[in-house]
């Protein structure tokens, strides 16, 4: 175990001390795009919002925007917080993007409003209202998010032969391929065979599935059972076609689903965690996921694949949804799903791997940052070209969520 946490029953002081620091850190990482910052924006593409927002970058000025998924984590640490104003403010803020631009965007920028990001607001609405019982919210959230889901998550540039769902830009770009990677949030990832048009994401099905589901429940808050019966049907006609087309029983795994080729990507990723997480499992899949956790599984967390696959794109010839990367939000996402399927133990190891070494840099750095070498526990990655800029977002909330498990009492 990696010094500075454990999982005893004490609290670590230095995860009481980071968690104390951040706790202070949400209200200096608040920005605004009112009227007047979005007249002030140098870039003039600067898109406004009617709520303060807490960006992905916070306080270091990385990231000004209010990014689509970096939200759902940073809400999820503001909840565990008890800031629910805060939380409440960012729903707002994405459900008001819904109203003028049919959905969640990648970002509030200009240059964003052709691409949402993995759609997650759906999940998010529902942990909110089930801590604050503020079913007025969810009475104004439910025909919004009726909306994304169906008329953009469902629109034709989103439906594929097979059923379920792929990603693309629809705005007017040189890089069609690349920017439609952004909307997966993982730009960019050697799994979508160099085209996520040509593939039926796993992080954006397994969410949509979760979408479907949370929309299920809200309709049934509202007393609306016909709608709930509907989308419950539909959460499970999308799980048994990841089931038919990105499961393989011989290895044990899901993997990405080309349909154009008509082939499952032969690249092992953290990806195939999200059916865990929302429930599109089996107990015997749940079982061998498990078992191979070890590919991934390092002595500083989990990487995003088993090995260096290299890059699908000619562009360039590194991605960094890569090994040996490990990132906040999919520490948070494995650590949840191994919870959902009764894995308590495995939960607890691969959060106490993170927490301890996002400790023991922030030690050494006095920063929390974008992502982590979880091989070599250090933040130098290869062949990179760039550093790995600090970031409060969602890796605060990496710190705030796998630090209670494992830190504290």
């Amino acid at each position: 175990m990696e010094p500075g946490c454990s999982m005893g029953n004490a609290i670590d002081p230095a995860f009481e001390a980071l968690d104390a620091a951040i706790r202070t850190w949400w209200d200096d990482d608040i920005h605004s795009a009112f009227e007047e910052d979005v007249r002030a924006d140098t870039d003039g593409t600067l898109l406004f919002l009617p709520f303060p927002y807490i960006t992905a970058g916070g306080a270091e000025r990385a990231f000004p925007e209010m990014y689509g998924w970096d939200t759902f984590f940073i809400n999820l640490a503001l909840l565990a917080h008890g800031r629910p104003e805060l939380v409440k403010n960012h729903i707002l803020n994405q459900l008001h993007q819904i109203e003028r631009f049919g959905m969640m965007l990648n970002g509030n920028r200009s240059f964003y409003r052709t691409r949402s990001q993995p759609p997650l607001l759906a999940e998010g609405v529902r942990r909110y209202v089930t801590q604050t019982a503020d079913y007025a919210l969810l009475m104004r959230a439910y025909p919004l998010l009726v909306r994304e889901y169906e008329n953009y998550w469902c629109a034709a540039h989103h439906t594929t032969p097979i059923g379920l769902a792929t990603n693309r830009d629809i705005g007017e770009t040189e890089h069609p391929r690349l920017h439609a990677e952004s909307e997966t949030g993982l730009d960019f990832f050697a799994g979508f065979d160099g085209d996520v048009g040509h593939c039926v994401p796993l992080i954006t099905n397994c969410i949509l599935v979760g979408y479907a589901r949370t929309l299920a429940w809200a309709a049934g808050e509202l007393g609306r059972t016909e709608d709930a019966w509907r989308w419950n049907g539909l959460a499970e006609e999308r799980a048994a076609l990841i089931q038919q087309h990105c499961w393989d029983e011989m290895q044990g795994f899901f993997f990405e689903y080309n349909f154009v080729k008509r082939h499952q990507v032969p690249i092992w990723s953290l990806c195939a965690y999200w059916a865990m997480w929302a429930g599109v499992t089996t107990p015997e899949q749940n079982a061998r996921l498990v078992s191979n956790l070890a590919r991934f599984e390092h002595a500083y967390g989990l990487a995003m694949t088993d090995r260096n696959y290299g890059s699908p794109h000619p562009e360039f010839a590194w991605v960094q949804w890569s090994f040996p990367a490990g990132w906040p939000p999919f520490q948070i996402m494995v650590v949840e799903a191994l919870d959902r399927a009764g894995f308590h133990a495995d939960a607890d190891r691969v959060a106490a791997k993170f927490i301890a070494l996002q400790l023991r840099l922030f030690g050494q750095t006095g920063k929390l940052w974008e992502k982590y070498n979880v091989v070599e526990g250090s933040l130098q990655f290869p062949h990179e070209r760039y550093a790995v800029p600090p970031l409060h977002g969602w890796s605060s909330a990496a710190v705030v969520l796998l630090g209670r498990r494992v830190c504290a009492e």
